[in-house]
């Protein structure tokens, strides 16, 4: 019997010792964990958007910060874009082309440390880096409307954050989270994940209430990367307003599949005729 007492007592040791490393370790390499786009194909120039052109602008730090921009139609508004962390500019050419195709202009940032970019991601970096890009919008682009702010996944927390900071047309979130640590916590069910991301929260469900813009949510039910209630939170927490598309089958990254595309675009339009 003193021989299993040992025995669980020092198996629990090691337990214990192990999951301090791994938390020690999720706070050394939070920001490598949460923005996975070093490897990401460089965006110094243009794939797949015609008409779109390379941007650059210099951060208060000094760092060059790079955005793909095209003007729109006519009196069309520009949609500020802010991709996830699973993809590039490149890859989100499709989805941007979509956009310009219908007459809309876009600013499409890329994130700092994104394919060669330079700078470190963090929450604070890349806040300020989209509402510099949204505050040169008319220069950039010849507009003067308040853009339509879009983010899909982590960019949608970006959305959040700079709609929360600059008069926007409307807010369309795709695949959102209501907070990060939250959602790594539901990865990381034996991590306190809300305790050892002081300064990577992304905390969405605390601003939300706050911005008054038409808001699109569109999440897929089958989502296991973002659960959808994390969907659902949001758009409960927002004011009017608002509407959510929920696609039954839908996962995190193929909502296009299931009419997402065209749902944005006619969301977009519904503004037009308000």
């Amino acid at each position: 019997m003193q021989w299993l007492k040992r025995t669980a007592s020092w198996l629990l040791g090691i337990a214990a010792v192990g999951w301090t490393i791994i938390c020690v370790a999720m706070i050394i390499f939070r920001h490598d964990l949460i923005y996975q786009f070093r490897d990401w194909p460089s965006a110094d120039r243009v794939v797949g958007l015609p008409g779109a052109a390379v941007v650059q602008m210099t951060a208060d730090d000094g760092t060059n910060i790079l955005a793909w921009v095209a003007r729109p139609n006519d009196t069309m508004p520009v949609v500020l874009y802010f991709m996830g962390n699973a993809g590039s500019l490149p890859s989100n050419a499709p989805r941007l082309a979509e956009l310009v195709t219908a007459g809309y202009g876009i600013a499409a940032l890329n994130y700092r440390g994104a394919g060669g970019a330079e700078g470190e991601p963090s929450q604070s970096a890349l806040v300020s880096d989209g509402v510099m890009l949204a505050a040169n919008l008319t220069e950039l682009t010849g507009s003067t409307q308040p853009p339509v702010i879009y983010g899909t996944s982590l960019g949608a927390a970006v959305a959040v954050q700079v709609a929360a900071r600059t008069r926007s047309a409307a807010l369309i979130l795709e695949t959102p989270f209501a907070s990060l640590c939250e959602t790594a916590q539901y990865h990381y069910p034996l991590i306190p994940a809300c305790s050892i991301l002081p300064d990577e929260r992304w905390e969405s469900i605390d601003l939300i209430a706050e911005i008054e813009a038409p808001l699109l949510v569109l999440h897929g039910d089958a989502d296991r990367v973002i659960p959808i209630d994390h969907g659902r939170a949001l758009f409960d927490a927002a004011g009017s307003p608002k509407q959510m598309k929920v696609y039954p089958g839908g996962r995190h990254n193929d909502l296009r599949l299931y009419g997402a595309g065209i749902d944005i675009i006619d969301f977009l339009s519904s503004l037009e005729n308000q």
